[in-house]
């Protein structure tokens, strides 16, 4: 088997650190909190966010440098998903694809004591979607033997469009209600990580 693992709401509960930055940057630009809380909870990266709320291409990069600043002042107070430590005893290749970058993921995974074989983060791609779609091509991986772990309506989204199964744990860090979940039909649907290794066996 082959795990490809989202990061935040599903690793760690970084959501309030991330909801904090954006909402202060993006309110200057005159979003109220409604407008910003829609727009971050789509789940893209940092810039595609801002390019969805209408953020120019020259004031996107200053935007995501300063949101970015913000993030990593709290980087110590991120504080990992229930049971993600249990991450380590499901024996296969595991991999982490995050719309975070990867300044920010690997310091919070080191503080965390959480290991994974290959990181990826949104300075290694444009859309993650399309970026693990040319991972398993290029290595040659069987999607039926790939599972997609994440917590938004979001990821279930993303592992259909690939064409492989999903997921999907519904926990206190998820980004979306349990109800939101049901809805996007993944095709599992757990309370805690560990709850993996059941789907698995």
């Amino acid at each position: 088997m082959f795990l490809i693992f989202d990061f935040d709401g599903t690793i760690v509960d970084s959501k309030q650190v991330y909801y904090k930055a954006l909402e202060k940057h993006l309110g200057h630009l005159g979003l109220n909190k409604k407008e910003a809380d829609r727009a971050i909870d789509v789940g893209m990266s940092i810039s595609e966010t801002l390019k969805r709320v209408g953020i120019s291409p020259l004031l996107r990069w200053y935007e995501k440098r300063e949101i970015m600043r913000q993030v990593m002042k709290h980087v110590n107070e991120v504080k990992k998903c229930k049971d993600a430590e249990h991450i380590k005893n499901i024996k296969c290749k595991k991999i982490l694809v995050s719309n975070s970058l990867k300044e920010f993921i690997i310091p919070v995974l080191k503080h965390l004591e959480i290991e994974f074989d290959e990181i990826y983060g949104a300075d290694d791609f444009k859309e993650k979607g399309d970026f693990i779609k040319n991972y398993l091509k290029i290595n040659k991986i069987n999607k039926k033997e790939v599972y997609y772990i994440g917590d938004r309506v979001a990821d279930a989204k993303l592992a259909k469009n690939i064409g492989i199964k999903s997921i999907i744990v519904s926990g206190r860090c998820a980004w979306n209600s349990r109800k939101e979940l049901l809805k996007a039909e993944p095709d599992y649907l757990v309370f805690e990580l560990d709850n993996i290794k059941d789907i698995l066996n």
